[in-house]
């Protein structure tokens, strides 16, 4: 690593990046593409940035579960089904992600966030007809974007929620709420490949929690007490956003 501050520098600047990306991920996803590039900015090593940033990313998903929890919005009846398929998607993902090209990924999912905010603001009240065929598609979805969390990141969140909103017809609060616990499932998951693999400073990782779980809090009551009119924008916003940050990397 060639780190261009010295600790306490990149502990301070890393906490209030954290702190920003896990309110704003704690609503719509996409935290980890303000985390991470100013991770790598900073010299730390790629493969220690991504194991780094998903043991402090636990910490916000963990935040954010527990509070859309407590407020009776996480409804999914199957949701330890759904854990095992993104934790066993995300393993799988993780332990690939140093061996495979990612390049036909990158060029896909701008494509597929730009679709999902077209949806989000044309679809307001979730009145899409489903067909079984696609019903059926429901839980292999699931493994498939907790593989994608493990293999490549930007976006998981995003994608969960469409998952809920256009296949299991939830509303966007009850879709944002289970994308909590399974994006926890994911982090965690890939967590532990990356550690057994030596890739994460547990001490850095445990000051940018701190952020995570402060910027989580206010996310997630943000987006309760706001509800729909308030996530649905930032959701939209956040993807075009992920769209043009992955298509100029």
């Amino acid at each position: 690593m060639n780190l261009i501050y010295d600790d306490v520098t990149v502990y301070i600047i890393l906490f209030f990046v954290a702190l920003v990306a896990s309110a704003i991920d704690a609503i719509a996803g996409g935290g980890g593409l303000l985390v991470v590039p100013t991770m790598l900015l900073i010299g730390l090593n790629p493969l220690v940035t991504l194991g780094t940033n998903k043991l402090q990313s636990c910490f916000g998903t963990a935040t954010s579960s527990y509070n859309y929890f407590k407020n009776g919005l996480l409804k999914e009846e199957n949701i330890k089904y759904l854990i095992t398929l993104s934790f066993i998607g995300s393993l799988v993902g993780t332990l690939l992600v140093s061996q495979l090209s990612n390049d036909l990924l990158t060029k896909l999912i701008p494509i597929l966030l730009i679709a999902a905010a077209i949806f989000l603001i044309l679809n307001k009240n979730n009145q899409l007809d489903v067909s079984k065929s696609l019903i059926l598609a429901f839980a292999p979805l699931i493994l498939i974007i907790g593989f994608y969390d493990g293999f490549f990141g930007p976006g998981t969140g995003t994608f969960f929620v469409l998952t809920f909103l256009i296949i299991k017809k939830r509303n966007l609060m009850e879709a944002t709420a289970a994308t909590k616990v399974l994006n926890l499932t994911s982090n965690f998951a890939s967590f532990l490949i990356f550690q057994y693999k030596g890739y994460v400073i547990i001490e850095l990782a445990l000051i940018m929690a701190v952020a995570q779980i402060i910027g989580a809090y206010i996310g997630s009551k943000l987006a309760i007490i706001n509800g729909e009119k308030f996530v649905r924008p930032v959701i939209v916003f956040i993807s075009i956003i992920l769209s043009i940050r992955i298509l100029t990397s």
